[in-house]
């Protein structure tokens, strides 16, 4: 799956296999919310980012029918791991991702500060932070959005380019 801005500014490719990981742990957490974090990598020219890794919640995450709140145990050294990379492909935190159960794949109003906040902190090292929605059910269909959060900008929304012909 591979979705840009309408500019082309920012795309974000999300694997087969990562797009099931997510729609799985949806399933497994009905009717309630759940989520995490996102890592990966930006392509040379820094416009495209490339998801590798979806971990697991941290074990203190609270979950809801209608609320996630990501707990932070053993995050902190997880990306600092990531962050020492000696070699090889370097990954970082791209952003969050949650589930909206039996609701659209759009963020709320409590999302859109979440991820302002993210993209506003020094600490996070991500300035245009990620956020992945997954909505609906098993029985009632998937959709999946993405909005990239610059600092001091609107949101901008990620979707499908149009078929070539």
């Amino acid at each position: 799956m591979e979705l840009w801005s309408q500019d082309r500014r920012f795309g974000l490719v999300l694997s087969a296999e990562h797009r099931r990981l997510l729609l799985e742990r949806c399933s497994a957490s009905w009717p309630n919310e759940t989520g995490g974090i996102l890592v990966g990598y930006y392509t040379e020219p820094r416009d495209l980012a490339v998801i590798t890794q979806v971990p697991e919640a941290p074990s203190d995450s609270k979950s809801g029918r209608a609320r996630f709140v990501r707990g932070s145990r053993g995050l902190e050294d997880f990306l600092k791991r990531l962050w020492s990379q000696k070699a090889g492909v370097r990954e970082y935190y791209l952003g969050e991702w949650h589930y909206h159960p039996g609701q659209a794949a759009e963020p709320s109003a409590q999302d859109e500060a979440q991820m302002r906040a993210i993209a506003e902190d020094a600490g996070y090292r991500c300035p245009e932070p990620l956020l992945v929605i997954v909505g609906g059910s098993l029985a009632g269909g998937w959709s999946i959005t993405a909005r990239v959060y610059r600092r001091g900008s609107e949101a901008v929304l990620l979707v499908s380019p149009p078929a070539r012909r």
